[in-house]
């Protein structure tokens, strides 16, 4: 790991010397520290840096209380109301709205990015030496779980990077537990979007499902390559109320966007975030509670997931009749979680 919390904390203050997050030209405002700990690859431009950053930086201080939340969004430019071009401008905002002198703002400032690098470091898993023997990484993962049709339906992007050359193959895999009580394994239909050709389909046990994907040309060490699939659970099959990512190699972003019916939104809704498989069994509330938007998604995004950890949201559903909704049950089942995902 190259960022620490020195590191980390004088990239934060020079970042709101200026307009923050805001600043055109960021990609050379953003230093190495920034990079690792908001997964910032060398492929990114200004604008995905912005984006890159602001989900790093909201993502971690929603947990802290209101004033240092603001304490951190409003310098840093995020804050919709507090993004002028001079930083002494949104410190004025910020202690107009809380009735509080500079000097108390910018010691709430101070502590705010105290606690945001706090926080970072404790995400951040030092950086994987690259692994040749295991050919390549995934730099990016993103989902679109879609719940609100008439089947859940996951459109997965992945961005890998090959760690020696000559990488012309990767393996796409995924697990879920029975489909119903009586233990009946479920079924996928998996469909190849763009970016990969299919070689080969298995199945080595009830829950695993395991494909080989060709490139469309070998890669050298450190090229990037994008591909897409298309995970449909067949109409009728029940869902359990779960999405987690179980990474089994280096993953730099992992991303999540899931899209509930507007007329029927979960009943609770939370964060997995480095959890075990055994925390996930009982499929209890736990974890920080998350909100659907006014058009029905929530986002997560994990920066450095952790190798056999998981992470993605679980929920309940508000009734039983949604596309996704598992059959009612007379006890709990402590199978596992359905929907997990892995590269």
């Amino acid at each position: 790991m190259t960022a620490t919390s020195t590191s980390l904390m004088n990239e934060l203050r020079a970042l709101c010397r200026g307009q923050g997050v805001q600043a055109p030209g960021i990609d050379r405002q953003v230093g190495p520290a920034l990079r690792e700990v908001c997964g910032i690859v060398p492929s990114d431009g200004p604008e995905m840096i912005r984006v890159k950053l602001g989900r790093w930086v909201t993502d971690i201080v929603d947990q802290f209380p209101t004033e240092l939340r603001l304490a951190v969004l409003a310098p840093l430019g995020l804050h919709e109301e507090a993004q002028s071009r001079f930083l002494n401008d949104r410190v004025d905002w910020l202690a107009k709205l809380q009735d509080r002198g500079h000097r108390t703002i910018r010691r709430r400032v101070e502590a705010g990015l105290t606690r945001l690098v706090e926080a970072a470091l404790e995400r951040v898993v030092p950086a994987e030496a690259p692994d040749p023997e295991n050919g390549w990484r995934l730099v990016e993962f993103d989902a679109l779980l879609r719940l609100d049709g008439e089947t859940p339906t996951c459109t997965e992007r992945r961005t890998i990077r090959a760690e020696r050359d000559g990488v012309d193959e990767v393996v796409w895999s995924i697990s879920l537990p029975p489909a119903s009580e009586s233990g009946v394994p479920g079924d996928l239909d998996v469909q190849v979007l763009h970016g990969v050709e299919l070689i080969s389909a298995e199945r080595p046990s009830p829950r695993r499902f395991l494909m080989r994907l060709r490139l469309p040309r070998a890669l050298r060490a450190g090229q990037t390559h994008q591909y897409s699939l298309e995970v449909r659970v067949p109409r009728g099959q029940p869902m359990r109320p779960t999405y987690v990512f179980w990474p089994e190699r280096g993953c730099d972003l992992f991303r999540l966007v899931a899209r509930f019916p507007l007329d029927d939104p979960p009943a609770a809704l939370w964060r997995v975030d480095g959890a075990f498989h055994r925390d996930l069994d009982d499929q209890a509330e736990g974890g920080d509670l998350l909100e659907v938007n006014g058009i029905g998604e929530v986002e997560v995004s994990f920066p450095h997931p952790r190798p056999a950890h998981g992470y993605g949201i679980q929920w309940r559903p508000r009734t039983r009749d949604w596309p996704g909704a598992p059959a009612p049950r007379a006890a709990p089942d402590r199978s596992g979680a359905e929907s997990m995902a892995r590269d």
